[in-house]
């Protein structure tokens, strides 16, 4: 199944905001973000697991999506936060829509690289530090 990157944005976000020392179900997640279907939440909830970006309490079955509906998810992992800092400004995440052509075709992952690498422009802009000094910033 292929991963839509604005319904795993929005989990990112919405993950990030459950109060500590609590959790919420896959289904509930769902809910909150409505305009997605439970599969797409499934489908990135389960990859977001399996590459620890957030951390789901239960053990999950990866193969029966029923019993991932009741799965609660705890919060974020650093890594989670890390690359959630790095879309979480409108104006990059849209930069990032506009200038790629194929946006819904390429991989979250990649373009937690293209926001990376802007943020790395950003900083060294920021302390107008000279090209040949270009600081990366490999978050994860």
């Amino acid at each position: 199944m292929k991963i839509n990157n604005e319904c795993a944005r929005k989990i990112l976000f919405e993950v990030e905001n459950i109060p500590y020392g609590e959790t919420i179900t896959v289904a509930k997640l769902q809910e909150r973000i409505s305009e997605f279907s439970i599969e797409d939440v499934l489908a990135i909830v389960t990859l977001f697991n399996k590459e620890h970006y957030l951390t789901v309490l239960d053990k999950v079955s990866y193969d029966d999506n029923d019993v991932l509906r009741d799965h609660k998810i705890k919060g974020l992992t650093e890594k989670g936060y890390k690359s959630l800092d790095l879309i979480r400004n409108d104006e990059d995440w849209n930069q990032i829509k506009s200038k790629i052509n194929n946006f819904d075709e390429i991989s979250i992952y990649t373009i937690f690289d293209i926001a990376n690498k802007i943020m790395n422009v950003k900083h060294n802009n920021l302390f107008d530090l000279p090209n040949n000094l270009l600081v990366q910033n490999n978050r994860w």
